[in-house]
């Protein structure tokens, strides 16, 4: 297959017809790359949809380059393709409707993947992630949308990804192994990179915990209500002196000076 097709400049080695008149690869994944940045961080900053489905999807990919190329932008391709530099090919066009109606059927009975816990959160979003993949469902800019759309599922599931930490490189690897069949290694990579939640009590937890302390204490023979200086019998005065330090400074290297 040649890279050159009915999306893309005559002669020009894939580059895509775009509103910037760009014709250079290199500055169109540079100019492709800034328009999703902007898209993602506004999209991050929102709320997501109480059913994020494949309109949510198509919706981020329209966003993000409907403006640069407006000709791929939320449209499913009809062009074959393939990964690129693996020769592994996508999903072949006249199958990507019913491709992505079957794996967005099961992302909406399984309530967008809510309810698990982080380590099956993971292996199931590595499946689905997998399957999306392959069906690579526009002519480009795949990643960048669906990145962000996993993103979304991921903070309405109650487990973000932490970007800052993700290799992007490593990432596609997994992904391809994805596309390939194999899930596990981006199951495991995703959850090596959700973010860690320090559970947070609600009021009626809070209390409960609350009771459960003071019956120990009183089990113990301790009054809960007493003061801490009646407990412990402590003589501490109010004010405490630090004791002099000797007069030493740090260099940037750490080492005392």
């Amino acid at each position: 297959m040649s890279v050159d097709d009915k999306y893309t400049y005559p002669g020009s080695g894939g580059v895509l017809v775009n509103a910037a008149g760009i014709r250079d690869q290199r500055q169109l994944d540079e100019a492709m790359n800034d328009v999703a940045s902007i898209t993602m961080a506004e999209v991050r900053a929102e709320p997501v949809p109480d059913r994020p489905g494949y309109g949510y999807l198509q919706s981020i990919h329209e966003r993000m380059f409907g403006d640069l190329v407006p000709g791929i932008a939320g449209r499913i391709r009809d062009v074959d393709v393939q990964a690129t530099g693996t020769g592994i090919p996508y999903c072949r066009p006249e199958y990507i409707d019913a491709n992505l109606a079957t794996v967005f059927g099961k992302l909406e009975r399984e309530d967008y993947l809510t309810g698990l816990d982080a380590e099956t959160f993971a292996d199931r979003l590595a499946d689905r992630w997998g399957e999306l993949s392959a069906i690579h469902p526009y002519r480009d800019g795949n990643t960048r949308s669906q990145s962000t759309y996993v993103s979304a599922i991921a903070e309405r599931a109650g487990h973000p990804i932490d970007w800052e930490r993700v290799d992007v490189d490593e990432l596609r690897t997994a992904r391809l192994y994805a596309v390939a069949g194999n899930d596990r290694p981006l199951a495991d990579y995703l959850c090596a990179h959700l973010v860690e939640r320090v559970p947070v009590l609600d009021e009626r937890e809070f209390d409960a915990f609350e009771r459960r302390d003071r019956d120990m204490m009183r089990t113990a023979g301790i009054d809960p209500d007493a003061s801490p200086t009646a407990q412990h019998g402590a003589t501490q005065p109010a004010t405490e002196q630090w004791p002099s330090l000797p007069q030493q400074s740090r260099g940037h290297d750490g080492l005392e000076r």
